[in-house]
């Protein structure tokens, strides 16, 4: 294998970027940022940040700018773009478009609330000014309701081309199936027969790495000081050369496979043609677990949670040391069944898929790349000899 403080190297840039897209992930980088709140007696500010036939998550921020507390505040879209009504967007889990807040709103103090909408059909890419009307009692239990202009936007943006490709082939499986669920499973199987090649390759060569350890180790042996770490580094790529082992192809899968999880996310994450697919326990695949009843919220991540774990403990080769992965083997279905928690039950149930999926192919892979592989004897055994 390679050097132990260049593993440790490459061990250390593998965690960050994945603490680091995990980090990104549970954000929810494409959320827009908490609106400012206009100045008038209970200011308002609304934004959202979506892509065309993408739900939309309309975060509205209430303040309330007076010396009494305020009650029974409701806040309800009446115009877009200068036109009355919600269009291009409609109407999803709300009887209209308006969101009220139940508890009174104290002077000087903000709450927030959130208002989901869909899009039945692509919303033209642009920005949409959005006008709200305000209705509340104010501390001496008047009834007030007044109109405000711009209370914020709404922006579409664009989905890129890969987004864009995903959907079409959900949409062509649909239109053979007939249920979305079953299209994310085929999407989700073709993906993994794309990528076998990519994958064996990736084993193949930790397997080829791990095959050479006896003559690494007497390496190691000839050039035990420091001083000879040059030559002990030179010795270990022409062994390496010499049995046509490339290190990087096992992070091949990895630049692969992250692209397209995050093209996926952008595709399926929020698509609004899910919105009427129900799945098993879940009545639309655009959910994610945290909407569900408590009987069944924690469902879909611990099925991410499990076939994440499983998928790393299947890809260990025959005596490989695991001391730098062991953190990684358990932190990430933790992380991931975090992150299913909060997203739609169809993301999850792809990168579930994806995964046991993965966790077989390891399987039958290893196992053929190491039948008759001698073992190298743990470094146990050694100690107690000596």
């Amino acid at each position: 294998m390679i050097p132990k403080s260049s593993r440790k190297s490459t061990f250390r840039l593998l965690l960050v970027m994945t603490l680091l897209l995990g980090v990104l992930t549970l954000s929810g980088c494409a959320t827009a940022a908490a609106p400012v709140t206009s100045s008038d007696p209970v200011g308002i500010g609304l934004s959202a940040v979506a892509r065309p036939l993408e739900n939309v998550g309309i975060a509205i921020t209430l303040k309330n700018n007076m010396t009494k507390f305020v009650s029974d505040v409701k806040v309800q879209i009446v115009s877009i773009d200068g036109k009355p009504g919600i269009a291009p967007f409609d109407l999803w889990l709300t009887p209209d478009a308006s969101v009220a807040l139940t508890a009174p709103l104290l002077p000087g103090k903000t709450a927030q609330l959130k208002l989901l909408l869909q899009q039945k059909s692509p919303a033209p890419i642009k920005s949409y000014t959005v006008d709200v009307s305000v209705s509340y009692k104010d501390g001496d239990g008047n009834a007030v309701t007044k109109v405000i202009q711009n209370a914020g936007i709404i922006r579409v943006g664009s989905t890129n081309f890969l987004s864009n490709g995903i959907r079409w082939i959900i949409e062509i499986l649909y239109k053979l199936v007939h249920n979305y669920a079953i299209a994310i499973i085929l999407l989700t199987l073709g993906l993994k027969l794309i990528t076998e090649p990519l994958t064996r390759m990736q084993f193949k060569s930790t397997v080829d790495m791990q095959k050479l350890q006896p003559q690494l180790a007497k390496l190691k042996a000839k050039y035990p000081s420091k001083d000879d770490a040059k030559q002990l580094n030179d010795e270990t790529m022409k062994l390496y050369k010499d049995n046509n082992v490339n290190l990087f192809s096992g992070c091949l899968p990895l630049l692969v496979q992250w692209p397209v999880f995050l093209a996926l996310f952008t595709a399926i994450n929020n698509y609004s043609p899910f919105n009427n697919a129900a799945f098993l326990w879940a009545p639309a695949l655009s959910l994610p677990s945290s909407a569900l009843p408590l009987a069944t919220r924690f469902i879909m991540p611990l099925i991410v949670g499990a076939s994440t774990y499983v998928q790393s403990i299947t890809s260990f080769i025959p005596g490989q040391d695991r001391s730098q992965t062991a953190m990684l083997t358990y932190f990430m279905p933790i992380l991931l069944a975090y992150w299913a928690y909060g997203f739609s039950i169809a993301l999850a149930l792809y990168w579930a898929l994806f995964s046991l999926f993965s966790a077989a192919q390891q399987y039958y892979v290893i196992k053929r790349l190491t039948k008759g592989m001698a073992l190298p004897e743990p470094a146990t055994s050694k100690s107690k000899k000596k």
